[in-house]
């Protein structure tokens, strides 16, 4: 039998082990000093699978919040110019997309566009001249 071999599994869930516990030294410093005993005292668990499952908790809230910033960040983009009817104006993104439409407009309508800078920066509108 081959001891090296045998032993190889074991010293691999070792080295995983400290990885976590080296991985949070290394990104909160704050717990640079703290054994491992002490890391799951500051986390308040009593084993490292429940470290794991703590930080995958920690990791699902964070995508949650981010989610969440994401949504209110493009409800905050939101442009809110009416036109002379009272209706929202169409917001293009960018300068080459309004445009791009400004040229179409005019070659399939004949109707002449300019573009304008929307006053709440959201992006760019057009208007007739």
């Amino acid at each position: 039998m081959n001891l090296k071999k045998s032993l190889k599994p074991i010293k691999k869930k070792i080295q995983n082990k400290d990885k976590l516990y080296n991985t949070i030294r290394r990104v909160y410093t704050h717990l640079s000093e703290l054994s491992n005993e002490e890391i799951l005292d500051y986390y308040h668990v009593r084993s490292l699978k429940e470290l794991e499952m703590h930080i995958e908790h920690i990791k699902e809230v964070l995508q949650k919040q981010i989610k969440n910033y994401e949504e209110e960040l493009e409800q905050i983009a939101t442009c809110f110019c009416l036109d002379s009817s009272e209706n929202f104006k169409y917001l293009y993104s960018t300068k080459k997309e309004a445009e791009e439409q400004i040229k179409f407009t005019l070659k399939t309508k004949q109707i002449k566009l300019i573009l304008y800078p929307c006053p709440f920066h959201c992006g760019w509108h057009l208007t007739k001249i």
